[in-house]
């Protein structure tokens, strides 16, 4: 199914436009909360970029949208990690609206919503991982297990919910309920999780993304 621009209903393009106030709206709430600073702004770009990149290289992808990548969110995940839970959101969020772009597989607003912005969205799961990891001296390397696997599991959601309700079609002759294709389809989310997972434990990988997220040199 190709996604055609002529195809989106008013209520559809009305949506959008809500959804892309609240995401300036996010902006600002965070420029108000959080300073960013020009160092802050131009890791958000560079990671932001890398991820983009990265997501181009596809290991696997699936017929009705979603891949299986070389890490391709550690970066954005990085960020947020580093930087907290609300500039993390907003780089989220504005990374969706890129994969939105990027390959969009579209059959309605609140369904773009969900397997967009709202799914990477969640990486502002690992801005709060970072924040009780410095708050509480947790251990770095678990921390960021706990970052990513909170990302992965929230953005799994937001597709799974995305999937019963508005591929159900998909499940039909497949034996398997809406839900239980929805689950089984979107378990890619995991593999793209274990990729990360994998990445992140070696030490070299998370001093790296510190000195690129943190501006030391």
């Amino acid at each position: 199914m190709a996604f055609k621009f002529e195809d989106v209903t008013l209520t559809g393009w009305i949506l959008l436009v809500v959804l892309i106030a609240v995401g300036a709206a996010l902006m600002m709430i965070a420029r108000n909360k959080q300073k960013w600073t020009p160092q802050m702004m131009a890791n958000a770009a560079i990671c932001m970029a890398l991820s983009f990149v990265l997501s181009y290289i596809r290991l696997f992808k699936l017929p009705q949208g979603g891949s299986v990548t070389p890490a391709s969110l550690l970066p954005i995940i990085a960020f947020a990690y580093y930087h907290g839970s609300i500039p993390g959101l907003v780089v989220g969020i504005a990374y969706g609206f890129l994969q939105m772009i990027q390959d969009p597989w579209i059959v309605g607003a609140v369904q773009a919503a969900l397997d967009y912005p709202l799914a990477f969205g969640s990486i502002a799961l690992a801005g709060l991982a970072g924040e009780l990891a410095r708050k509480q001296k947790c251990s770095e390397l678990v921390s960021w297990i706990g970052g990513v696997a909170f990302v992965g599991i929230a953005r799994f959601i937001c597709h799974v919910l995305s999937g019963v309700v508005f591929f159900a079609e998909y499940a039909e002759g497949s034996g398997l309920s809406p839900l239980v294709y929805s689950l089984s389809y979107n378990s890619f989310v995991f593999v793209d999780l274990a990729i990360c997972l994998v990445v992140v434990a070696f030490p070299q990988v998370r001093k790296a993304l510190g000195r690129m997220n943190t501006g030391k040199r």
